[in-house]
């Protein structure tokens, strides 16, 4: 085998490494953090100032703008953040990620790598292996996962070491065509590893042990950057629309940098030597260079954020409006645990308040069998999409709070569905053209109004939502059941109407019964659902337009 083969498989090798250890410190970090992901976004967001830094943070915390994107994402879904707010976190976001090539250019290079790696490592699978999931576990994994980043770096840096003498890379770095080159490697290397954080490390080894000079170095940075807007693409195919909005906001940010960067990187240059001096390594000075053009992008895109958004809004309205489309739930945000707990929950409101505006209309003779059997196939193709996304939680390793709920979840849609299956059937009796003496016409009409308030006051969202007063209600529910029925059992005893209608009428009323029962089984889930996000009822997605809502 030729010795360049040989140090192409180490260059993978030491790229694959890289990655994997990216991913396990990302992953071990987001689960160690648990819901401080999640009340940082959702406080620390109400003005421009705020989301910028809360970016920067969150992104420098878990080591992921894409994380941190797809975060925000779940929060624009869930109505607990709007889109001005996100765009500020993203534009944040993508300064935070800057962090990442500090942390190459100055431990990577001033420490033997293999003697601080190997105890962390060894020390991170004790923590991970003992505590497993929990979150002192999920701190193994990222000290694991940390302790591989760096391994990979000294791979790496060892094949560049090998490499610098034999492949003239400063040839090819200089003049217009050399700068282009280098300009498209550099978008081609984020996109084949979907980690700009990766393709950074690798110029940043490159420039620092001399393969490739100082300004190409620069060039495949502005390069790496416009690449990674590749993964955002690829991430928000087939998902919701404030996915593909958000999507575009760090796409655009990405793209109009560059152009503003890429004509004046001598000067970026010369400026940084001026103020630190001629003496800065080139690691740290591709680490500043990177981190100079992401607050320049941010400096001049900053006062165009309304704009921005208010154009995005506009966009991907053909996703929202398909009926049988979830809101909330994205998989991209399937990877934090809190997250999708809470898309999962708002999903679980959405197809309560559709479930219940159902019931409702089925008590209302304009409704016709035929448009609400359509509305309840609606509602039964989002059940079954937040049942495939169920699945798909299961499969992830989930904190044990989020492993209890689901099965409960599950337990909700079934509940929805029979509550609308009975509705439906009461619904299609009534329709058939049954005949109601006066005196049980009556007794139905009081149990449909009581019936009415119920599915109003059965909103967890709804301002002053109780589940101890909505008991109540279904005490009174339960007494007009019964005096309904009486009064049915009566006419039918009494020859007032044939046998066969009272088994009818009864039929109907006590379709009512279970639509309610099943109704408050589920409302009992959801009160407990929304402590699980430190919701209080009549804030949030329920807040919004109807047609958003619905």
């Amino acid at each position: 085998m030729s010795d360049y083969a040989v140090m192409l498989m180490s260059f993978a090798g030491g790229v694959a490494l890289f990655l994997l250890g990216m991913k396990m410190l990302t992953d071990g970090l987001k689960l160690a953090a648990g819901d401080t992901l999640r009340n940082l976004l959702s406080k620390y967001t109400s003005t421009p100032l705020k989301g910028v830094l809360s970016g920067v943070l969150i992104t420098a915390m878990v080591q992921s703008s894409s994380a941190v994107i797809f975060a925000t994402i779940g929060f624009v879904n869930a109505g607990l953040m709007t889109l001005l707010q996100a765009t500020y976190v993203i534009f944040g976001s993508n300064v935070g990620t800057t962090l990442t090539g500090w942390i190459v250019a100055t431990v990577g290079f001033r420490l033997n790598l293999q003697l601080m790696a190997l105890p962390l490592l060894a020390v991170g699978m004790a923590i991970w292996l003992s505590k497993g999931n929990s979150k002192t576990g999920a701190l193994g994994q990222a000290l694991v996962g940390f302790s591989i980043f760096f391994l990979g770096i000294d791979v790496l840096k060892t094949t560049f070491e090998s490499l610098a003498g034999d492949v003239p890379f400063d040839r090819f770095g200089t003049g217009f065509s050399g700068m282009a080159l280098m300009f498209v490697i550099g978008i081609l290397l984020t996109s084949v590893m979907q980690s700009s954080s990766a393709a950074i490390a690798v110029v940043i080894t490159a420039v620092a042990t001399g393969v490739i000079p100082i300004h190409a170095a620069a060039v495949l940075v502005i390069g790496a950057d416009i690449g990674t807007t590749s993964t955002a693409l690829f991430a928000v195919v087939g998902a919701t629309a404030n996915a593909k909005r958000a999507a575009m906001i760090h796409v655009l940010f990405n793209l109009l940098k560059g152009p503003i960067a890429l004509p004046f990187v001598g000067l970026y240059l010369a400026g940084i030597f001026w103020i630190f001096g001629p003496e800065l390594s080139p690691a740290v000075t591709i680490a500043v260079f990177h981190t100079t053009i992401k607050l320049t992008g941010l400096i001049v895109l900053l006062p165009f954020a309304k704009m921005l958004t208010s154009f995005l809004e506009t966009r991907f309205k053909e996703t929202e409006q398909q009926p049988g489309t979830t809101r909330y739930l994205d998989d991209n945000i399937l990877a934090t645990p809190s997250l999708a707990q809470s898309a999962l929950i708002f999903e679980l409101k959405r197809i309560g308040r559709k479930s219940r505006k159902l019931i409702t209309g089925s008590l209302k003779k304009k409704r016709s069998i035929a448009e609400l059997r359509q509305d309840d196939e609606v509602i039964h193709e989002l059940s079954f999409l937040t049942g495939e996304y169920i699945q798909k939680m299961q499969s992830r390793d989930l904190g044990e709070e989020a492993q209890e709920m689901l099965p409960g979840a599950l337990r909700v849609m079934q509940y929805f569905s029979e509550a609308r299956q009975h509705a439906l059937e009461s619904a299609a009796i009534v329709q058939s053209g049954v005949k109601l003496p006066a005196e049980v016409e009556e007794s139905i009409k009081i149990l449909k109004k009581l019936l009415r308030s119920f599915m109003k006051q059965a909103d967890s969202e709804k301002a002053g939502f109780s589940i101890t007063e909505l008991a109540k209600l279904v005490q009174q529910l339960e007494s007009s059941y019964e005096s309904a029925k009486s009064t049915v059992l009566k006419a039918g005893s009494s020859g007032t109407i044939p046998i066969s209608e009272m088994v009818v009428l009864h039929d109907i009323i006590r379709g009512y019964r279970r639509s309610w029962d099943q109704c408050f089984k589920a409302a009992m889930y959801m009160d407990g659902f929304n402590k699980l996000i430190d919701h209080e009822p009549g804030t949030g997605p329920a807040l919004m337009e109807p047609e958003q809502q619905d």
